[in-house]
C-alpha cells in the first residue's frame, strides 16, 4: 500500500509548472455559461478529458469524463454551487467503504452541496494561466477534500466522486484520482469532435467569464477523420456497425471470436491483436474494447453512408486522434488478404 501511494506522489511531483499566477480574487459566481476540462497529466488515462452529463432517472444526471454522456457547457457557478439549469452538484450517493469516496452528481434534490470557489492554476501541459474550480467543501463536513474520478462499475466509463480530506482508503485495483477541474468557454458540441478548441478564462469580474486570456489545451485534439486508415497494414475499414447493448439483443454482438480491454486501445493495437489470434475482422468500441471475428453476425453489416459513421464517435483510450466506436457501435475493419487493400466508400 506505502508503495502505492508512493508512485501516486512520486508522479504527482514529475508535473512542473513556471507560469505566474495574477493575484486578483475571483468571484465564487460565475453567470456566463462554461464547461469543465478536466486534468491530472499523472494519468493520461484520464487527463485532458472534459465534464459531460448523463440523464439519470428521477431527472438526476450522473458526472463522467467524456465520452461518455453529454457536453456540458451551459455550467454556471453560483455561490460556488455547481449548476444547469434547475439542477446543481450534490454529493451524497453510493458511498464506497473500500476508497472511503462518495459519489457526485446533479440533482434538484435538497441535499448537501458541492461547493467550489474559482482560482487561479497553470495549465500542466502548456504553462499557461488557467482558471479551474477548486474543491472548497461539501455542505454540512469538514472543509477539504477533493474530487476523484474512478472507473464505475460495468465498465461504464469514469465517474465524479468525493474524497474526504487526508483520506487513508485506497483501492489500488480502480483507485479513485484527483482531478484538476478547469473553467473553459467553448461550443455547445463536445470539443473532442469540434475544430474549435474552447479557452479557459484568466479573470472572472463581475460574476462574469472575461475572455482576456485565451488558453488552448494543447492535448486536445481537433476532429479526427471519421476512421483510421489502417490499409498499410492489411486492414479496410467497413464500417460503423450497429452492435448489442445485452446478450439477449438478437442477433448477437458483430464479432463473437475473442475480445480484449484495454484503457489504451487504439485501431493499431485490436488489429495486431485480432491478427495474433488468427481472425480476419477486428473492431474496436467504447473507447476500450476490441471485439475479433472470423465474420460478421446477420443484421450486423455497416451501412456505407456518411451519416452512418455517426455511431462511432468515441475517442480511443490509446490516442485521441482515431476514433474507437462508440456506445453500442462497431468500427469495423477486415484483413484484406492477398488481393488490393481498400477502405470502403462512404456516400
Amino acid at each position: 500500500m506505502q508503495n502505492f501511494i508512493l508512485s501516486i506522489l512520486l508522479a504527482a511531483a514529475s508535473v512542473t509548472t513556471a507560469c505566474t499566477l495574477p493575484t486578483d480574487a475571483l468571484s465564487n459566481t460565475i453567470t456566463t455559461s462554461f464547461g469543465l476540462l478536466i486534468q491530472n497529466p499523472a494519468y493520461p488515462v484520464i487527463h485532458d478529458r472534459y465534464f459531460n452529463l448523463l440523464i439519470a432517472g428521477g431527472g438526476d444526471k450522473h458526472l463522467f469524463l467524456s465520452p461518455v454522456g453529454d457536453s456540458a457547457f451551459d455550467l454556471v457557478l453560483d455561490n460556488g454551487s455547481l449548476e444547469q439549469g434547475i439542477i446543481h452538484a450534490i454529493i451524497g450517493g453510493e458511498y464506497g467503504d473500500v476508497d472511503n469516496t462518495t459519489k457526485m452528481f446533479m440533482s434538484e434534490r435538497n441535499e448537501p452541496l458541492a461547493i467550489f470557489q474559482p482560482t487561479y492554476g497553470c495549465d500542466p501541459d502548456t504553462d499557461e494561466v488557467q482558471i479551474q474550480l477548486s474543491f472548497v467543501t461539501w455542505q454540512q463536513q469538514v472543509a477539504g477534500g477533493n474530487i476523484c474520478v474512478r472507473e464505475a462499475s460495468g465498465n461504464r466509463g469514469y465517474e465524479f466522486r468525493y474524497s474526504p480530506p487526508r483520506n487513508p482508503a485506497v483501492d489500488p485495483s480502480n483507485p479513485c484520482m484527483a482531478v484538476t477541474m478547469v473553467v473553459v468557454a467553448g461550443p455547445t458540441t463536445p470539443p473532442t469532435t469540434s475544430s474549435s478548441a474552447p479557452t479557459s478564462t484568466s479573470s472572472v469580474p463581475g460574476g462574469g467569464i472575461s475572455t482576456t486570456t485565451s488558453i488552448t489545451p494543447t492535448s486536445t485534439p481537433s476532429s479526427p477523420p471519421p476512421f483510421t486508415d489502417l490499409t498499410s497494414s492489411g486492414f479496410a475499414f467497413l464500417g460503423c456497425a450497429p452492435e448489442e447493448r445485452r446478450a439477449t439483443d438478437g442477433p448477437g454482438r458483430v464479432l463473437t471470436g475473442t475480445s480484449l480491454a484495454d484503457d489504451a486501445m487504439t485501431n493499431e493495437k485490436c488489429i495486431a491483436f485480432c491478427t495474433s489470434q488468427s481472425y480476419a475482422y477486428a473492431g474496436t468500441e467504447y473507447t476500450r474494447e476490441c471485439w475479433c471475428g472470423n465474420s460478421v453476425a446477420p443484421g450486423r453489416v455497416p451501412q456505407t453512408t456518411v451519416a452512418s459513421l455517426a455511431g462511432c464517435n468515441f475517442l480511443c483510450g490509446g490516442d485521441a486522434g482515431e476514433y474507437c466506436g462508440g456506445d453500442a457501435w462497431l468500427s469495423l475493419y477486415q484483413a484484406c488478404g492477398t488481393g488490393d487493400c481498400f477502405n470502403v466508400q462512404f456516400i
